[in-house]
């Protein structure tokens, strides 16, 4: 880790967090360094939804019962 201004950053950066950092440094500081949370994006219920339906449909061709 990388000590600045009492802030850890991380050694190792993901592309979501330079994607977030290129979008909105300020976003990037306040989630990714200091630790707040956001509120829930409407998206997020539709998004997990989504990967659940997928994963149930996997597993049903996986096992041979569709």
């Amino acid at each position: 880790m990388i000590e600045i201004d009492d802030i850890e950053i991380p050694s190792h950066v993901s592309y979501s967090a330079i994607t977030t950092w290129l979008r909105c440094g300020w976003q990037y500081y306040l989630g990714r360094l200091k630790g707040v949370e956001e509120e829930p994006s409407v998206w997020l219920v539709g998004g997990s939804s989504y990967h659940v339906a997928t994963e149930a449909w996997d597993r049903g061709h996986e096992d041979g019962k569709w």
